[in-house]
């Protein structure tokens, strides 16, 4: 995952962290629509995303948080007591390698890897700061106007996949209507393109509504 507002690229340090764990883990290649969870047994877990794109949802609204592409580490801020009850959901087939963050922690121990963990958890904790947090209160038209330039970047695979109108409610949770209605406005006034509900191409969207 990117700091730079691309939310499906990696974190910088997920392949030589891949590149330390996968030893220790088990690979299996996922279908598309599997859901993975990143606690199982009151157990967290941690997922390296060798190759495929997944989205991130949380738990408790079913709001997609993000996507990511591999290579990409999740589930490494469960090392603590303190879980992260969120779900991943592969958008496309994927290779992902799958151990316990009680064995993350002990690979980090015997490999003294906590540098570069540490390195990863706050590039994923500025990404999530700078990208995903709402910054005051925005309206809707807003809300609107940044999922669809987040989602013109999110990996083409998944930007054909999904709906403009259900890519925009499952990270905002606003109605269908309103969304729907900006989005017919939008269309009709040429500053964007979709083809069966998807997103084709943005052209200008205005700063206001």
């Amino acid at each position: 995952m990117s700091a730079s507002g691309s939310s499906h690229r990696g974190s910088p340090y997920a392949q030589e962290l891949i590149a330390h764990l996968q030893p220790y883990s088990v690979t299996r290649k996922t279908d598309r629509g599997e859901q993975l969870d990143l606690q199982v047994n009151h157990q967290g877990m941690c997922y390296l995303v060798i190759e495929g794109t997944i989205a991130i949802y949380r738990r408790s609204d079913n709001m997609l948080l993000s996507t990511a592409k591999g290579p990409a580490v999740l589930g490494v801020a469960n090392l603590t007591d303190i879980f992260f009850d969120d779900y991943l959901k592969t958008i496309t087939p994927c290779l992902i390698a799958t151990l316990t963050t009680k064995q993350l922690n002990e690979i980090i121990k015997d490999e003294a890897l906590w540098g570069l963990i540490s390195k990863h958890l706050m590039f994923m904790y500025n990404r999530l700061y700078n990208n995903i947090m709402p910054r005051g209160v925005p309206t809707a038209y807003e809300m609107i106007r940044q999922q669809l330039m987040l989602l013109m970047n999110e990996d083409e695979n998944f930007r054909r996949s999904i709906t403009v109108e259900r890519y925009i409610r499952e990270k905002t949770q606003l109605s269908r209507s309103g969304v729907m209605r900006i989005l017919a406005d939008l269309k009709t006034g040429g500053f964007i393109e979709m083809e069966d509900g998807r997103l084709i191409k943005i052209n200008k969207l205005p700063a206001r509504y």
